[in-house]
């Protein structure tokens, strides 16, 4: 009952700012913007209008909290995040928008006192339209965190983002866009702990990225969009101990992406990446890349499906990056109206392109080429409430599998939730 009463609130709010998320991720138009504010944001203050929202998440028991080896005695903890926010519009005629968010959060845990953390994000943003075709934007965002930047975190790092970026775009009456996105963007990390173990983020990982894309999005259908990206991005890092992971890719995409609201929901995208980097005798990547994730219903069946490939940067010693590829599916099945049964499955396979020099459970060491598989299975059922609405417990079992011993892990995740699309 702990958890339900929480998830109430927590996911519907979740699903709210899930779908602010996937409008920041791509460009959307003026109109679009200013009807989607005037639709959301009922609140008013004189002349600014406002969208609070809040989530109570990840609400549950944790039976690795740090993603520890079974032989390292693994600590498990029972956990909530409290993430209340707030975004504020002025809106002055049909030409310009002024936006600001805020996200402050508290993680808790309550044994685990090192994890518990006031997390922040705020961003301040602006929209101009002129000459009734052309917009300009810009967008500044802080976030200082703690989370696993990418699937190599075993612990949660402090991780701190800097990022200005500006767009400016041509607009047709049927919502047909196209234009260039620049950006600056400096992310520093805290160096973290296990026992017996330090981890120098900080050395490895802190970086600036700058780079700019050329996009163009073009509507097919009812608010579906198919679209172009083509962009460089470089890659600096800030200390001198690793500036042998300095960098620069191209990269280029396409696809549809559908709305919100509808049979088809979600982003098909694929493309190709080329990372080079700037010392001549290190190991670069190119290949296809790819961040899809679609939703459809199909009479008493609900389906999603999801694909991710990209290089991400490693902490490791002698590797730039490892490549990572992610492929998820779920089903749910209606027994009865009142009643749904959940099932989902993630499978990824990460790859490092340089051996390491690695310790064995007998105390040798190997070269190795490191190669890890993960597996996520969660099952859960969901029973309506009122409509749409619906509450639910779920049980997430995680696992990665690796040719390094030490890398092997094991976790379980038991937390309940609510639905607002049952």
């Amino acid at each position: 009952m702990f958890f339900i009463q929480f998830n109430r609130i927590g996911v519907f709010l979740f699903l709210i700012l899930i779908s602010c998320t996937a409008y920041g991720q791509s460009y959307q138009s003026f109109k679009s913007t200013l009807e989607q504010i005037r639709e959301r944001a009922k609140f008013k203050v004189g002349p600014f209008r406002i969208l609070p929202t809040l989530q109570f998440k990840e609400i549950g028991y944790d039976t690795n909290v740090y993603y520890q080896h079974e032989d390292n005695d693994p600590v498990s903890d029972f956990t909530i995040t409290f993430s209340p926010q707030v975004q504020v519009y002025l809106l002055f005629r049909d030409y310009l928008i002024f936006s600001f968010a805020e996200n402050p959060e508290y993680v808790y845990y309550f044994e685990q006192k090192r994890e518990r953390r006031w997390n922040n994000t705020l961003s301040p943003e602006f929209k101009f339209l002129f000459l009734d075709r052309f917009v300009l934007s810009g967008k500044y965002v802080h976030s200082d965190r703690r989370r696993r930047a990418s699937s190599e975190f075993d612990v949660r790092a402090n991780e701190i983002v800097d990022s200005a970026s500006g767009r400016l775009f041509y607009e047709t009456a049927r919502k047909t866009s196209f234009g260039f996105f620049g950006f600056s963007r400096k992310i520093n990390y805290e160096d973290t702990t296990l026992p017996g173990e330090e981890i120098p983020l900080s050395r490895n990982l802190n970086r600036r990225e700058k780079g700019g894309n050329i996009e163009f999005y073009y509507k097919i259908f009812a608010e579906s969009y198919f679209f172009v990206t083509a962009g460089y991005t470089d890659y600096e890092f800030e200390h001198t101990q690793s500036s042998w992971r300095d960098s620069y890719s191209y990269q280029v995409y396409t696809g549809i992406r559908f709305p919100l609201l509808g049979k088809i929901r979600g982003t098909l995208s694929l493309g190709y990446k080329k990372l080079v980097p700037k010392e001549a005798d290190r190991t670069g990547f190119s290949g296809v890349v790819g961040n899809t994730g679609l939703n459809f219903r199909l009479w008493r069946f609900g389906f999603s499906l999801s694909y991710q490939r990209d290089c991400h940067f490693s902490y490791w010693t002698n590797n730039i990056f490892f490549n990572e590829d992610r492929y998820g599916l779920g089903v749910s099945y209606y027994l009865t109206r009142f009643l749904r049964v959940d099932y989902g499955l993630s499978h990824a396979r990460a790859n490092y392109p340089e051996s390491e020099s690695l310790r064995m459970p007998d105390g040798s060491y190997e070269e190795i080429l490191r190669k890890d598989i993960y597996r996520n299975h969660s099952i859960g059922l969901a029973f309506r409430i009122i409509e749409n609405t619906g509450l639910g417990i779920t049980v997430n079992f995680w696992e990665r599998e690796s040719n390094y011993y030490w890398g092997n892990r094991k976790r379980i995740f038991i937390g309940g939730y609510i639905t607002y699309e049952f």
